[in-house]
């Protein structure tokens, strides 16, 4: 039986996944463009994400954590993150993997992480395999 698209859970996967997807583009572009190491580029983006005010229901949905699970992510090598293309194949797959994880996971640590490395993992095997 098919069920119908709930309208909220579309908000919050789209909200999230713009989250992921602008920060690991900025945490990328901080690397290419202007020559930050990962980790600083990271630290960066999570530090300003953090204090950066959303609305209440945006607030309520976690996005702080999203931004850094993104950005974690955007550390990955240049060589496996070449691009906008890349960074949206990882964000999709990576909002989803924090979207399903976050009931599961709950109250431990390093879930973000492991969602940005399980997230470049599966992608990695993927475009080997396409190509």
């Amino acid at each position: 039986m098919i069920q119908a698209i709930n309208p909220k859970t579309t908000k919050v996967f789209v909200t999230k996944f713009l989250a992921f997807y602008l920060s690991c583009l900025l945490c990328y572009t901080l690397q290419t463009r202007f020559g930050f190491s990962p980790v600083l580029s990271s630290a960066l983006i999570g530090f300003v994400g953090s204090f950066y005010w959303f609305s209440k229901d945006i607030e309520k949905s976690g996005i702080h954590a999203v931004i850094y699970a993104g950005s974690f992510a955007g550390m990955a090598h240049t060589e496996y993150l070449s691009g906008p293309g890349h960074i949206f194949f990882i964000s999709l797959i990576g909002t989803s993997l924090y979207l399903w994880s976050r009931p599961h996971l709950s109250g431990f640590g390093g879930k973000l992480g492991t969602v940005a490395f399980v997230t470049t993992i599966i992608v990695i095997i993927i475009l080997r395999n396409l190509s």
